[in-house]
C-alpha cells in the first residue's frame, strides 16, 4: 500500500532533513555572526541568477525519469549526455552573463564570483537525471544519506573560509563543493554513462509533459525571486540580506515539514495515476497532517519573530524581525500548497500546474510593485506574505476541481477546524506579545513557546484532531492510544 510507503519514505527523508535543519541552523548561527549582512547580500544577489540557470538546467529531465516507467537504458543515458551539453552551455552563458549584472548592480566583484558559480550550474544541470533515477528507484535512505554527509562537509568548508577571510567567497565555494560532492555520490550510486549515440526521439518523448514543468519551474522562478532582484536594486545589499535571512528562515517548515513528504509523493503516486480517487483520499490525510502542524507553526513563528532572528543569527539581523514577523503569516499556506506540484506532476497535469503558477506569479508582482513603491521591506514583506496566501486556493481550485474533479467546497471544511485553531492562536500571540516583555530572550521564547502550546493543545482537544496524526504515529504506540 502506498500510504506505508509513504510513511517509510517520509521517516526516512524527516530524519535526513532534521539532522541537516540542526547542522543548517547551528552553523548558519555560526557564520552570520563571522559574515557581514553585506556579504549576505551580494551573494544574494547572485543567487537569485543561479537559480534561474537552474530552471533552465532542469528542463523537467529528472521528473520524466521518475514519471516514465517505460524508459530504456539508452533512453537514460540519452538524458544524460543531453544534460551534459546543457550544462556546459549554460556555464559559459552564464560567465558571460556577469558583466551586465556587475554593470547593472554597479559591482565588479559579481564577475569573478559568476564565474566560480558557472562550475556549480554544470554539475547541478548533469545531476538532475541521476537524481531522478535515486528517486524513481525509492532510494531514500541513499538520498538522505548523501544529504546529511554534503551538508557537515559543506558547511564545516564554508566556516573555515569565512573565518581565513574568504568574506562572501566562503558562501559561493559553498555551492561549488555541494554540487561536485553530489555529483561525485551519484556517480557512484547509480548506472549511468555518455553515450555517442544520441536518441534525440527522446526528447519528443518527454516534451508534453516536461516542457510544461520547465515552464512551470520558469514562472515559478519569478514568482519566487523577483522580490529579491528588485530589493537589491532599490534598496541595496544590506537591506535585500535582512529580508532574504527573514525569508529563508519563514521557508524552514516549508522545506524541513512539507519537503519531507513531497520527496517521495511523486516518485510513489506516479505509479497509481491512473486511480485518481486513491490518490486523492491518501492525499487528504497528508494535507490534514501539515495542516494541523503549520495552524501552530505560523502563530508559534508570529508572536517569536524577534526572539527566534536575534537567537539564531545576533543582533546584527534585527532589521529582519518585523520582515520575519509578517512573512511568516504565509507558512501555513506554504506548507501546504508545496505538496500541490507533486501531485499535478503525479497525475500527470503539467499544464494546470503550468497555469496555476502564470496566475500566481501575477499576483505576486502586483503585490511587490505596490510594496517597492513604498520602499519599504516591512511592507514588501507583508504584501508578499498576502500573495502567498492567495496562491493556497489558487493552485488548490485547480489541482482538486480542475485535475482530480473533486468538489474543492470538501476538501476546505476539511481544513476549516486547522483555520479555526490558528486564528484563535493568532489572537493569543497577540495577547501574549502585548503582555509578556522578558528581557532574556531565551526565557522570553520558552514561554511564549509553551502558552501557545497549552492553548493549541487545548483547542485541539475541544476539536477532537489528535485522531489525524494518527498515521504518523508508529504502530507500537497506536495500539497503546
Amino acid at each position: 500500500m502506498p500510504e506505508t510507503s509513504i510513511k517509510k519514505a517520509a521517516l526516512i527523508t524527516a530524519t535526513a532533513k532534521y539532522i541537516n535543519i540542526f547542522l543548517g541552523i547551528v552553523f548558519s548561527a555560526i557564520l552570520s555572526r563571522i559574515l557581514s549582512p553585506n556579504d549576505y547580500g551580494i551573494v544574494a544577489i547572485v543567487t537569485v541568477f543561479t537559480a534561474f540557470f537552474a530552471v533552465l538546467s532542469n528542463c523537467g529531465f529528472g521528473i520524466a525519469v521518475i514519471q516514465n516507467k517505460d524508459f530504456s537504458k539508452e533512453d537514460i543515458n540519452s538524458l544524460f549526455t543531453f544534460s551534459l551539453y546543457l550544462g556546459l552551455a549554460l556555464s559559459i552563458v552564464f560567465i558571460i552573463t556577469a558583466y551586465p549584472i556587475s554593470y547593472f548592480y554597479h559591482n565588479k566583484s559579481y564577475i569573478p564570483i559568476c564565474s566560480i558559480l558557472s562550475i556549480s550550474i554544470f554539475f547541478n544541470t548533469i545531476n538532475a537525471v541521476p537524481d531522478g533515477l535515486l528517486r524513481k528507484e525509492k532510494k531514500f535512505l541513499l538520498i538522505g544519506v548523501r544529504l546529511v554527509i554534503v551538508s557537515f562537509l559543506t558547511y564545516g568548508i564554508t566556516i573555515i573560509l569565512a573565518l581565513l577571510g574568504c568574506k562572501y567567497y566562503a558562501l559561493v565555494i559553498q555551492s561549488v563543493i555541494s554540487s561536485l560532492l553530489i555529483f561525485f555520490w551519484n556517480l557512484k550510486n547509480v548506472t549511468i554513462s555518455y553515450t555517442r549515440h544520441l536518441n534525440f526521439s527522446i526528447l519528443k518523448k518527454i516534451k508534453g509533459y516536461s516542457g510544461f514543468q520547465f515552464l512551470f519551474n520558469f514562472v515559478n522562478y519569478f514568482s519566487r525571486n523577483l522580490d529579491k532582484l528588485i530589493i537589491g536594486k532599490v534598496l541595496g545589499n544590506e537591506e535585500l540580506a535582512q529580508y532574504n535571512k527573514a525569508y529563508h528562515f519563514m521557508l524552514y517548515p516549508v522545506q524541513n515539514l512539507t519537503n519531507i513528504i513531497t520527496p517521495t509523493l511523486h516518485p510513489i503516486l506516479s505509479d497509481y495515476q491512473n486511480d485518481v480517487r486513491f490518490i486523492y483520499e491518501k492525499y487528504l490525510k497528508i494535507v490534514k497532517i501539515l495542516s494541523l502542524l503549520g495552524a501552530f507553526i505560523t502563530p508559534l513563528c508570529f508572536c517569536c519573530s524577534n526572539e527566534i532572528i536575534l537567537i539564531i543569527y545576533g543582533k546584527q539581523w534585527h532589521s529582519a524581525v518585523i520582515c520575519f514577523k509578517y512573512l511568516s503569516i504565509a507558512i501555513w499556506a506554504q506548507m501546504i500548497g508545496g505538496t500541490s506540484g507533486a501531485l499535478f506532476t503525479a497525475l500527470s497535469d503539467t499544464r494546470k500546474m503550468f497555469i496555476a503558477s502564470c496566475v500566481n506569479t501575477m499576483i505576486t508582482v502586483v503585490a511587490l510593485f505596490v510594496g517597492i513603491y513604498a520602499k519599504d521591506i516591512t511592507k514588501i514583506s507583508l504584501l508578499v506574505a498576502i500573495a502567498y496566501n492567495i496562491h493556497f486556493f489558487i493552485s488548490f481550485g485547480m489541482l482538486i476541481s480542475g485535475t482530480m474533479k473533486m468538489n474543492f467546497s470538501s476538501f476546505l471544511k476539511n481544513i476549516l477546524p486547522d483555520l479555526f485553531i490558528m486564528f484563535c492562536l493568532f489572537i493569543s500571540a497577540y495577547f501574549i506579545n502585548y503582555f509578556i516583555i522578558i528581557s532574556n530572550l531565551l526565557l522570553s521564547l520558552f514561554i511564549k513557546s509553551l502558552i501557545l502550546l497549552v492553548i493549541y493543545i487545548i483547542f485541539m482537544l475541544l476539536l477532537k484532531q489528535f485522531k489525524y496524526y494518527l498515521p504518523i504515529v508508529p504502530n507500537k504506540f497506536k495500539r497503546k492510544i
